[in-house]
């Protein structure tokens, strides 16, 4: 639980986290996070400005690439009980069952990997098996035994119609990778490295990771996997990473350090770019593993570098250092969100904002000051951001969701000073998690279009993750 009461989507079991959940590198208008069912009610299609200190960026694609063709239904996954979940067709304008065709599993399914063209799910249970589910008809197809019990994965890859790329923590101290044949029903190549993976972007043909000692903040390593599992490693030694405990001399919580980067790939998997929250970004070349390294023109950010909560299984720490997630955008420009903080005083968070990179001048762009998450999905840029802890008393602060793009359109902003914990998208759907910043009890959800900015439904609720497909 945040200050405030504020509840953050990664405490709930069956949400991705190396953030990791980090907003995911998008290559198609695909994007994942949480959402839960509810009541319903239709939202206004007004146009307000955006807040404060937002700024028009540069141009977005006027165009974006489409979904792939889609075989699946719209399906979420609710929790059923406390060791089972139910995965139940939905209504993509309202989120509401559609009443017919269910599927329970027992046990509980943190991972949750949707083929490209939704006909299948793999889901992955915290004891290490893989169910295959057939999204159309909503049946289990067969299971599938790593035997990797302790393997709490942490992100997938599709690198074929029946092949997945694996990755998680291993041990305390080791990663693993494995490639999952899906039509055969076995795991063709297991491969384990020392160094925790802190995150992931996909590549076409396999997967690159973003790796950190154990236990310490040090130099940053990335990890190249093809789609059998075939490992090549550069070190980055501009770049640190990893997380660390700090002394804890008066008897307060137990406090951490981070160093957090962000990473994206170009979508044809030529490079892969690492931002950290200072120093250079690097731009590796990933079919040589060359590494090269660009200080952006960019003046530093004048706002204290505060702090945020994370939640582990054991207990909450207060965790100082910057965080960053990155995304493509495919016109040569990246888009980074995160937020900073300290371990001093009282539990505090500032959002970093949202800055554009442009890899060809190595110039950036400071869009707004209060986004810390984004999502890109058919054209469109979906940021938003709160700070904890900031106000009188310790309040958090809410900043809504501003939609940027396609093209010049005008920034449209929604929800006001709202929480928007994370959004997800199918199409030119959006989905997003709507609450109060200091009552984190109280959940609500909407439905945006995506082509006109308009919120056509509005519930509220805890909603199901969705099974949308996986960027390739």
């Amino acid at each position: 639980m945040l200050p405030g009461g504020c509840r953050k989507v990664c405490e709930l079991p069956w949400v991705e986290v190396v953030e990791m959940r980090w907003w995911r590198l998008l290559t198609v208008p695909l994007a994942a996070t949480l959402v839960v069912v509810g009541g319903c009610a239709v939202g206004g299609d007004r146009d307000p400005a955006p807040p404060p200190g937002v700024v028009a960026p540069p141009p977005l694609p006027s165009s974006a690439p489409r979904a792939p063709v889609r075989a699946g239904p719209l399906v979420g996954v609710s929790p059923d009980g406390d060791l089972a979940v139910e995965l139940t067709r939905l209504d993509p304008r309202t989120l509401r069952p559609l009443g017919r065709g269910r599927l329970r599993l027992e046990g509980i399914w943190p991972m949750l990997a949707v083929a490209p063209d939704r006909s299948v799910a793999v889901l992955g249970s915290d004891d290490g098996d893989l169910a295959v589910v057939d999204l159309v008809h909503l049946r289990r197809l067969g299971a599938i035994r790593t035997e990797a019990l302790s393997l709490a994965v942490s992100g997938w890859s599709w690198v074929g119609p029946s092949r997945l790329l694996l990755f998680g923590s291993a041990s305390e101290t080791t990663t693993e990778v494995l490639a999952v044949d899906i039509r055969t029903r076995r795991v063709v190549r297991r491969q384990r490295f020392d160094g925790v993976a802190q995150g992931s972007t996909r590549l076409p043909n396999g997967l690159a990771l973003l790796t950190a000692p154990t236990d310490a903040i040090g130099q940053a390593r990335l990890v190249v996997s093809d789609r059998d599992a075939g490992l090549r490693t550069v070190t980055l030694p501009e770049v640190n990473a990893g997380f660390r405990q700090l002394d804890d001399t008066d008897g307060s919580e137990p406090r951490m350090e981070q160093a957090v980067p962000g990473i994206a790939a170009d979508p044809a998997g030529r490079r892969v770019y690492v931002v950290p929250g200072d120093g250079p970004m690097a731009a590796v070349d990933v079919a040589t593993l060359q590494v090269t390294y660009h200080r952006l023109g960019r003046s530093a950010s004048p706002l204290e570098r505060l702090a945020r909560w994370w939640t582990p299984p054991a207990e909450a720490k207060v965790i100082a250092g910057p965080s960053r997630t990155t995304l493509w955008l495919e016109d040569g420009r990246l888009a980074v969100t995160g937020y900073d903080g300290s371990a001093t005083g009282h539990h505090q968070e500032v959002p970093s904002g949202l800055e554009l990179i442009d890899t060809a001048s190595w110039t950036s762009h400071q869009v707004d000051r209060h986004s810390s998450g984004a999502v890109l999905a058919a054209g469109t840029l979906l940021a938003f951001g709160t700070a904890f802890g900031t106000g009188q008393d310790g309040a958090n602060q809410g900043y809504g969701l501003t939609l940027y793009g396609p093209g010049d359109r005008q920034p449209v902003h929604r929800f006001g000073d709202k929480q928007v914990s994370g959004a997800q998208a199918s199409g030119d759907l959006a989905y997003v998690q709507v609450m109060d910043a200091n009552l984190g009890d109280v959940a609500d959800y909407a439905v945006l279009d995506l082509r006109s900015g308009r919120v056509l439904h509005e519930g509220t609720g805890d909603l199901p993750q969705l099974l949308v497909p996986d960027p390739a």
